[in-house]
C-alpha cells in the first residue's frame, strides 16, 4: 500500500506489487489511498442498491463512479502539454555541489497545473532519485527546478530517465508520465592544495645526479627574481601584488617569478591495469590530480598516462581522463598493449612488481599492504592517514 501522504510505494511491498502500480501509474491510473476508500464505498453504495431496489442509492453509486472517472481522466490530463528541458550541467570536484536544472513549461495557455512531484532517475552518488515537488504551473507560464546535491564520488554519469508525477486535482488517483532528457555530469577528484611535493622535485635526479645538482643550485640562485608583471586574476595570492606598478597604471599587477625548469618533464601514470582497492584508487586520482597541479603551478613539462587514455595534456582534459577512468586488469585489445612513455614516471599503483620494469629515476607511489620485493624506490601511501600531508612529505 502507498504512504497516504506521500504516494510512495512502501519498501515492504512485493516486486509484483511494485511493478503492477508502477504500470497502472504509467499506462493507466492508480489508486491512492483516498481513491481505495471511495471505490469501497461507491461498490458498498452499488451492492446495497442491488439488494434492495433503492433509486437513491443507485444515484449515490452512479455519483460516486462518475467522481471516480472524473478525478482520473483530470489526473491524466494535468501531465499534458507539458514540456521539460534539462539545462547544461557544469563539472565540479568530489564535495563541491552540482546544480542540476529542469526548465518547466506550461503548453496549455488556458489552463494552470497543480502540484506535480519529479523523480530524475540519477545515481545515488549524485543524491539518487529523490522526489522533489513544486506548487504547480501557471497557464502558459513557465518555472526553473533546481536540485543542489553533492558530489560525492569521482566519475562521469549518464542518465536520462524523469518521471512526473500527480495526484491533483482531487488526489483519488495516482499518474506519471516519462520525460527522455540525456544528462552527464562530469565529477572530477578533489585536488588537494599542495605547498610543496619532494616527489616532484625528486623525479629523474637518479638518472644524472651532477646534473640534478647544478638545477638545484641555479634554482636556489633564481628564486625570487620577478620575471615580468601580469594582469590580476581571481586566486592570485595578495603578496604577489605589485604596488607600485599597480598605482602606476591604475589596475592590480601580479609578479611572476623566474622559475627553472631546465627542460624537465614529469609524466605522472596510473597503473590502471592492476587490481585496486576502490577506495584506494579513489585516493590515488586524488594525488594524481593534486601533484598535477602542483607541477604545472611550478611551470614544469607535465603530463599524465594510463592505458586507457594514454598520454594526455591540459587542465580540463586530464580532470576529464581522471573522472572517467576506472582499474580494469583485463582491459580491451585496444588498452591492453599500451606501454608507459620511456621516461621517469611518478608511478601510482596497488602493485608492488610492477616497479622493475619502469625506466630508471621513476618513483613509485603505492598503496596496499603488499611486502616489497625488489629494491625499486618508493613511497607507500597509508590509507588511514591524510593524504596532503603524506604527499608533502613524502620523499
Amino acid at each position: 500500500m502507498a504512504d497516504p501522504r506521500t504516494g510512495l510505494q512502501s519498501p515492504r511491498r512485493s516486486a509484483l506489487q511494485r511493478r503492477l502500480a508502477g504500470w497502472l501509474e504509467t499506462h493507466w491510473v492508480r489508486p491512492s489511498y483516498n481513491g481505495w476508500v471511495v471505490i469501497a464505498i461507491s461498490i458498498s453504495y452499488f451492492g446495497a442498491a442491488t439488494n434492495t431496489m433503492v433509486g437513491w442509492l443507485y444515484a449515490i453509486s452512479g455519483l460516486s463512479f462518475a467522481l471516480l472517472g472524473l478525478a482520473g481522466w483530470l489526473a491524466r490530463r494535468m501531465l499534458r502539454d507539458l514540456e521539460l528541458e534539462r539545462l547544461q550541467i557544469a563539472p565540479v570536484s568530489v564535495g563541491e555541489t552540482l546544480e542540476l536544472g529542469l526548465r518547466l513549461r506550461n503548453g496549455n495557455a488556458k489552463a494552470g497545473k497543480e502540484p506535480l512531484q519529479f523523480i530524475d532517475e540519477r545515481d545515488p552518488a549524485l543524491g539518487g532519485s529523490n522526489p522533489q515537488a513544486i506548487d504547480g504551473l501557471a497557464a502558459g507560464g513557465d518555472r526553473l527546478w533546481i536540485d543542489r546535491p553533492t558530489a560525492k564520488r569521482r566519475g562521469v554519469y549518464t542518465w536520462e530517465r524523469v518521471w512526473v508525477r500527480t495526484g491533483a486535482p482531487l488526489g483519488l488517483f495516482w499518474v506519471r508520465a516519462l520525460h527522455h532528457l540525456p544528462a552527464k555530469a562530469v565529477v572530477y577528484p578533489q585536488v588537494l592544495p599542495l605547498a610543496r611535493c619532494p616527489l616532484v622535485d625528486r623525479l629523474g635526479d637518479a638518472r644524472n645526479p651532477v646534473a640534478a645538482t647544478r638545477d638545484r643550485q641555479s634554482i636556489d640562485a633564481q628564486e625570487g627574481v620577478t620575471r615580468t608583471l601580469r594582469t590580476y586574476r581571481s586566486g592570485d595570492p595578495m603578496r604577489m601584488i605589485h604596488w607600485r606598478s599597480s598605482a602606476r597604471l591604475g589596475e592590480l599587477r601580479v609578479r611572476e617569478l623566474e622559475t627553472h625548469n631546465s627542460g624537465r618533464n614529469v609524466t605522472i601514470a596510473i597503473d590502471d591495469r592492476a587490481t585496486w582497492n576502490p577506495d584506494d584508487f579513489e585516493q590515488a586520482a586524488t594525488a594524481a590530480a593534486s601533484i598535477y597541479f602542483y607541477a604545472s603551478r611550478a611551470q614544469l613539462e607535465v603530463s599524465f598516462w594510463s592505458a586507457q587514455t594514454g598520454i594526455v595534456r591540459g587542465h580540463r582534459i586530464v580532470l576529464e581522463a581522471l573522472a572517467a577512468i576506472d582499474p580494469s586488469p583485463t582491459l580491451d585489445a585496444r588498452h591492453r598493449d599500451s606501454t608507459p612513455p620511456d621516461t621517469a614516471l611518478l608511478w601510482l599503483s596497488s602493485s608492488d612488481a610492477s616497479l622493475p620494469g619502469l625506466r630508471h629515476g621513476s618513483i613509485g607511489v603505492l598503496w596496499g599492504e603488499a611486502i616489497a620485493t625488489n629494491d625499486a624506490p618508493r613511497v607507500r601511501i597509508e590509507a588511514d592517514r591524510d593524504l596532503r600531508l603524506q604527499l608533502q612529505s613524502a620523499r
